[in-house]
């Protein structure tokens, strides 16, 4: 992060973006996302085996406006976000606990984190013709939680019914930040737009929950699709 942090000074400080274009836009960011599990000692490898064999990835969302500042070869950008992201668990069988409307037989729960998010992306161009560039980014992103909940879903034969149920906030780290990458691609439709399609990676370095011995790091993988107008 230091690292990061110095590189990002540095390229502020170079003749690099003395006569930067500035550029703002809307982007959406479509991807799977997933988490790792952290299990202290305190758990047994048979459940650690157990919660990885039963949680998975879900798709999630993200949406927000960006502003980009970019020289011949090297840009900065940031912006603000809102994310929706999580893990699901598989489809299982209905335990003791569970109050399903009737006739259900199988269940499967999704887990909702919702997030504020301020990224700051250090970007690098190499132009392929007069309206191409292909571009590489990384950053780090600084994010709010907003809330959490959890979404039992019950399925009756073709048919689901969901029940969702928020999660106390206090649980969850207020603040968390995260590791961006990606590479893409960025055409200029006109003098004052261009269309950005970018694949990107993205690593939430700090644990959801604030105290617990089996905790997660989420992550996401998917296309950031943008507009941009300069």
């Amino acid at each position: 992060m230091k690292l990061f942090l110095a590189v990002v000074l540095m390229c502020i400080g170079t003749q690099m973006f003395a006569q930067a274009e500035f550029g703002w836009g809307l982007e959406a960011y479509p991807n799977f996302s997933n988490r790792r599990l952290i299990a202290q000692s305190t758990v047994s490898d048979n459940e650690t085996r157990e919660l990885e064999e039963l949680e998975t990835g879900r798709f999630s969302y993200a949406a927000g406006l960006f502003a980009q500042w970019r020289g011949e070869r090297a840009g900065f950008q940031t912006g603000l976000r809102f994310l929706d992201t999580g893990y699901r668990t598989a489809r299982t069988s209905l335990s003791a606990d569970d109050t399903p409307p009737p006739g259900a037989t199988e269940k499967r729960i999704v887990y909702q984190n919702r997030f504020i998010e301020a990224p700051a992306e250090v970007q690098f161009f190499h132009e392929l013709n007069e309206k191409n560039d292909f571009f590489f980014s990384m950053g780090l992103a600084l994010a709010y939680n907003i809330s959490n909940a959890t979404k039992t879903i019950y399925y009756t034969g073709d048919t689901s019914s969901a029940d969702s149920q928020k999660a106390d906030k206090a649980n969850f780290h207020n603040i968390s930040y995260s590791f961006l990458t990606g590479m893409g691609w960025e055409r200029q439709v006109s003098d004052g737009l261009s269309f950005v399609l970018q694949p990107s990676f993205q690593f939430w370095l700090q644990a959801l929950l604030v105290e617990t011995d089996i905790n997660r790091n989420l992550y996401s993988v998917g296309v950031r699709v943008g507009v941009k107008f300069h």
